[in-house]
């Protein structure tokens, strides 16, 4: 995995998180617990650089749908980055950290549906 692609996804994390423009304790806890378990075939370095990038967006407050824009403009430049493993770990993993505070909300289900019909044009 590139440094870049590590980066995108921390982007994407965070914009699910913050969908609804509040970040939970929760969704940020279920972003570390289940990122450290599940994606641990990534190196230290790449994991760290999804853990920073979502940390760096979350202390700026940044705008949760410029963060999902980047990350499909990355997506649409960069197809062959992305298997079909990929994707879906990349869609349980957004839907885990959606999931984690309250259930699902309207604006993180737009987002999650979108992400899943951008997966399926590449």
């Amino acid at each position: 995995m590139t440094k870049e692609l590590s980066q995108k996804l921390g982007c994407l994390f965070y914009a699910i998180a913050n969908a609804d423009g509040k970040l939970s304790n929760e969704e940020y806890d279920r972003f570390i617990s289940f990122t450290k378990k599940k994606w641990k075939h990534l190196g230290a370095e790449d994991y760290k650089y999804m853990k920073d990038a979502f940390n760096e967006l979350k202390a700026s407050n940044a705008n949760p749908n410029d963060c999902y824009s980047d990350f499909v403009e990355y997506l649409k430049h960069n197809p062959s980055l992305f298997s079909e493993e990929l994707k879906r770990l990349i869609l349980k993993t957004a839907n885990k950290i959606a999931y984690s505070f309250a259930g699902i909300n309207k604006s993180e289900l737009i987002m999650l549906a979108k992400l899943s019909l951008e997966f399926k044009k590449y």
